[in-house]
């Protein structure tokens, strides 16, 4: 066998071992290459909607997604090139387009879709991150296509949706060296998805947790952090790092 056929032969094995990789594992959060000098000229944004695998108490939820709420308007103020409607103007907009349960029907579509997919785990909810489940569930899904676009028709033809996710929040009891820990954890991310094709923009997902720990003859009194500080943690400015059109002012 000459080396001409030898080296076809490895190219060939090459591209066909890259094809058996799943597409999902191939796509990074941030800003995505095709969008790389694009700026939404109006991003209609929806109130924080929630991960299906996130089970907590109705107080704590509301409590979380009231937090990313104020997180986004807030990263949204002082942003000229940031231009958006909120979720008050989105649903007012709906209202008078008679379609006032758009945000419900539009991620549900979401959750059925990604509930449905092979990488999803309890460790790893988004298939190692939203643009990768975003690639393999939604992109090109018939049904999310359409709600898009009906959903742009609503808000002055907008061209952008940007979803804030309240993805995971759990406790954990653990021992570290002979210490009993006890941690509260939380994961938000945002989804900017471009109203015309459907193709994700942007994606940011990013956690926060507090631990405390005591000597196991001292834990009976032991109790679990406050949402506070993994709040904090998660809601910072590098959150929004790579956003379209975003000025660092810090």
């Amino acid at each position: 066998m000459n080396l001409l056929v030898i080296t076809a032969a490895f190219v060939a094995a090459i591209f066909s071992f890259a094809a058996c990789i799943p597409f999902y594992q191939k796509s990074q959060d941030g800003l995505q290459v095709e969008f790389a000098s694009h700026v939404p000229a109006r991003t209609a944004v929806l109130p924080c909607q929630t991960w299906h695998r996130v089970t907590l108490a109705p107080g704590d939820q509301k409590l979380l997604c009231d937090r990313l709420d104020e997180a986004v308007m807030e990263g949204f103020r002082a942003q000229p090139y940031m231009r958006g409607f909120s979720p008050k103007v989105v649903s007012k907009l709906l209202d008078q387009g008679k379609w006032p349960a758009a945000t419900a029907e539009g991620f549900g579509i979401v959750i059925e879709a990604t509930r449905k997919s092979d990488c999803v785990t309890a460790s790893n909810p988004l298939c190692g991150g939203s643009a990768a489940i975003y690639e393999q569930t939604l992109r090109n899904n018939a049904a999310w296509q359409m709600w898009l676009a009906r959903f742009s028709d609503t808000q002055k033809h907008a061209d952008a949706v940007l979803i804030p996710i309240l993805v995971a929040a759990t406790d954990e009891r653990s021992n570290e060296r002979g210490l009993v820990a006890l941690s509260r954890s939380v994961n938000f991310s945002l989804w900017l998805i471009d109203t015309a094709s459907g193709k994700m923009v942007w994606s940011r997902t990013k956690g926060g947790k507090d631990t405390v720990k005591a000597l196991p003859e001292k834990s009976a009194n032991l109790k679990v952090p406050e949402w506070n500080v993994p709040v904090t943690r998660a809601l910072t400015q590098d959150f929004w790092r790579d956003y379209p059109g975003r000025i660092v002012l810090d």
